[in-house]
């Protein structure tokens, strides 16, 4: 694997890492902004940000209380800021766009729901119907979509995968259980290139699952890695991104699964990844107060460090993408802030 420089150094001048916060690239109101103030602050979760193509940004407010959790909606466009419906213990949100439109994807303990894009409409909810109890907390995360057969694949804790027909008017089809026993799922993906789904497990194993005759999704093969519990699993063209918490990101060859790239992105926990493939961004964020702009070629595999700097002074929890800019949310804060790259 390639080593690649640590994330605040300098791509063209090899120079060391910014360490002093005065040198660093602050928020400022030319630079990174509030650009809504939602009606909660955001709870510590991974990836809890999510934007649809219209502009509709979701975050998560977790509560143990009942009625205290709730979806955190904002229109970017007009600045409509609302509460969304509650929720208990979410573990992943994400918006996926069908052929009939975004769908927001919610995961959580007691199963998925999947609403429509404003979250005013549930299109389908696919429940765990196991009774709560024994060392592994049960629980949905994580979910992608395959395009061509508009399957919503979804994340389980038993490490398999749980699937809605999103072309038949959102209807749950049968499990995928993994070819041997497995630890559960923190992310899926699917590689157009590879033409697979590949899972990403609390264990830090990836696991490839294609397509049969049956139209059901088999468990090819299993890739041990590194360990490191994954945050993120993304496809980028030839390529698979997998981020890991402790603040590396690998880059993965998307046919063979080989190693090509290793970065070490974060100082600390790396929290939140968005990816754009027609741009070969990688856009990271971590407990560092620090998100990062990664640019890779896709020919070479080479990575530039396209944007770094300080959002706010407060671990980030969340970052997407809505067009060219970039968005961040930060734990116990209400605030989705701009970030100008």
């Amino acid at each position: 694997p390639q080593a690649v420089f640590q994330g605040r150094e300098d791509p063209q001048t090899g120079e060391a890492p910014v360490r002093r916060r005065d040198t660093q690239r602050r928020a400022s109101e030319d630079d990174e902004m509030s650009t809504a103030t939602l009606t909660a602050s955001v709870s510590l979760l991974n990836n809890n940000l999510s934007i649809s193509p219209n502009g509709w940004s979701t975050a998560v407010h977790n509560s143990v209380a009942a009625g205290g959790g709730k979806l955190l909606l904002s229109n970017l466009a007009n600045s409509t800021v609302k509460d969304g419906p509650e929720v208990s213990q979410v573990t992943s949100i994400r918006y996926l766009t069908l052929a009939s439109g975004p769908v927001l994807v919610v995961c959580a303990s007691n199963g998925t729901q999947i609403y429509s894009e404003d979250a005013t409409a549930l299109l389908c909810y696919v429940p765990i119907n196991e009774a709560p109890g024994g060392e592994t907390m049960k629980q949905h995360q994580g979910c992608c979509l395959v395009p061509d057969l508009q399957h919503v694949v979804i994340g389980t804790w038993k490490g398999g995968l749980s699937l809605v027909a999103g072309a038949s008017g959102m209807v749950a089809l049968a499990e995928c259980a993994p070819s041997s026993p497995a630890a559960g799922v923190a992310d899926v993906c699917f590689s157009e290139i590879a033409g697979m789904v590949v899972s990403a497990h609390t264990s830090g194993e990836l696991r490839v699952w294609t397509l049969d005759e049956t139209g059901h999704y088999a468990n090819a093969n299993a890739v041990a890695t590194t360990g490191e519990a994954p945050v993120r699993i993304a496809a980028l063209g030839p390529r698979l991104v997998v981020a890991y918490g402790p603040g590396t990101i690998c880059l993965f060859d998307a046919v063979t699964l080989d190693v090509q790239v290793e970065i070490t992105a974060h100082a600390r926990w790396i929290t939140a990844v968005d990816i754009r493939e027609d741009l070969g961004w990688i856009i990271t964020a971590g407990e560092d107060t620090v998100a990062n702009v990664w640019q890779v070629d896709a020919g070479s595999g080479q990575v530039a460090l396209h944007h770094t700097s300080v959002v706010t002074d407060k671990l980030l929890t969340g970052v997407a993408l809505h067009g060219s800019e970039v968005f961040a949310t930060a734990y116990e804060s209400n605030e989705v802030y701009r970030i100008a790259v």
